[in-house]
């Protein structure tokens, strides 16, 4: 069927409507993005007018309300990249993909380049969308136009095999997008500086996680118990308030339900009000119970030797959910890796809202070795505590190891948790905590790591 269609040079080489705010959004990712731009030089290789479909699908996931561009507004050579645009907004998986892509130019560009690569092989791979890809090469190449009604029928003529080849590149870009969205889920990335960082940086962090399998054994428990630790701090929050009487007042959100119903009765209502301004309205007097951690978290990891492996994933696990609680709870939040005397601490802090992700890196990834030493980090947490203006924190010893600290050693830690009232508790993967308990607050030993017994207990107490 013939249409009325522009002259050639006003038509539209892009399928999907879009703006200028779309296209400074394109233009970002892609500056910053070698991927895509590898992608886009090589597509082109196989279809000409590719460039065009790799901002059409950016156009597609970015978008709020992503829309075609009209067939007669459209030039003919991008055919084909409309019908499979046309198919991948019809695609469900598509509308999963969007879940994780609108107005974010992380998951638009990672989604971009995951169905792109796929919709790729299509094209290199399916004999019928080679026949129409050389047809549209050969047209663009000799600058010559494409006949519409030859290229509509050969287009209509493949609507199974443009389907299959969305669906199978969807499918795939979803994994991949869930898959990123777990790790910045997992590791809280998804707050804080990681926000900012510039497109490419955060590319590079996340290959880092993605990279290395220490990393991805971490991102499957550091989720878990950030998450119990988010569950925890909600619990001990509300445990702090108890109720203690009844009492009059004007504080609607704690009057007594017997005394809201007056509202629904025209002939009470004038004496709720009176009894609101002047304050003797029933209502709930509630006690806000003080809880014991007030000042820093401070973490001290063991990581000699045997502490290698899943010991390690597990202990700084604990350490990344304890730092969740002291940023929700705006603690400051300080960190020591220790092993022999022998060997420098590695130590950090995370200052309230300055978790940044080189510091997560670097707490994850970082490992002495050696033998076992605990006045050396014991001494670094009392240097913390008294250059903190808090009293009341909490010092965590993460360790499976059994070493003796010194008399003389003992008794200047006594004394200064009497004067700045800190608690220590102990984790002991393993048994025998006598030594532990000569100077912690309260140990636990445990065995099994997938036990979250001890983790809730923990996190409830700090």
């Amino acid at each position: 069927m013939a249409v009325m269609r522009k002259n050639n040079s006003a038509l539209s080489r892009n399928s999907v409507c879009n703006d200028a705010f779309d296209r400074v959004a394109y233009e970002e990712v892609l500056y910053q993005s070698k991927e895509l731009q590898n992608l886009s030089r090589q597509g082109v290789e196989t279809l000409n007018t590719f460039s065009e479909m790799a901002e059409d699908v950016f156009f597609s996931l970015y978008k709020v309300k992503p829309e075609l561009t009209p067939l007669k507004e459209l030039a003919t050579e991008y055919l084909l990249n409309h019908e499979l645009m046309s198919k991948l907004i019809e695609s469900q998986s598509y509308q999963e993909l969007r879940e994780y892509t609108q107005l974010d130019e992380l998951g638009a560009g990672l989604g971009s380049k995951a169905l792109l690569e796929n919709l790729l092989k299509q094209l290199e791979q399916d004999s019928d969308l080679k026949e129409v890809s050389n047809k549209i090469n050969d047209a663009v190449k000799q600058q010559a136009s494409i006949p519409s009604d030859e290229l509509h029928q050969m287009v209509s003529g493949m609507q199974s095999a443009l389907r299959q080849a969305v669906e199978l590149a969807t499918d795939k870009a979803v994994t991949e997008v869930k898959e990123v969205e777990n790790i910045i889920t997992s590791w809280g990335l998804n707050q804080g500086e990681f926000e900012r960082l510039a497109y490419n940086k955060k590319l590079e962090l996340l290959q880092v996680l993605r990279g290395q399998q220490k990393f991805k054994d971490m991102t499957k428990l550091v989720g878990r118990i950030r998450n119990l630790a988010t569950g925890s701090r909600k619990s001990k929050l509300e445990h702090r308030i108890e109720l203690h009487s009844i009492t009059q007042g004007a504080d609607l959100n704690h009057v007594l339900p017997q005394e809201l119903m007056a509202l629904r009765r025209p002939a009470l209502k004038l004496d709720f009000y009176r009894r609101m301004m002047e304050k003797q309205l029933l209502q709930y007097d509630l006690n806000h119970r003080e809880y014991m951690g007030q000042g820093p978290i401070i973490v001290l990891i063991d990581t000699s030797s045997s502490m290698c492996g899943g010991r390690e994933v597990w202990s700084k696990g604990m350490a990344l959910g304890l730092a969740e609680i002291a940023e929700k709870e705006r603690r400051s939040f300080s960190y020591a890796l220790f092993a022999s005397g022998r060997a420098d601490l590695i130590t950090d802090d995370f200052q309230v809202g300055q978790r940044s992700p080189d510091k997560l890196i670097k707490l994850a990834s970082e490992f002495i070795g050696g033998g076992t030493d605990f006045e050396q980090p014991l001494q670094w947490a009392i240097g913390k505590l008294q250059e903190s203006k808090f009293n009341k924190a909490d010092i965590v010893m993460i360790t499976d190891g059994e070493c003796a600290i010194g008399n003389e050693f003992l008794k200047e830690l006594q004394k200064v948790q009497l004067d700045k009232q800190f608690r220590i508790y102990s984790i002991l993967i393993g048994n025998n905590p006598s030594e532990l308990k000569r100077w912690s607050d309260e140990v636990w030993s445990i065995n099994d790591l997938l036990d979250e017994t001890i983790v809730k207990e923990l996190f409830q107490k700090i």
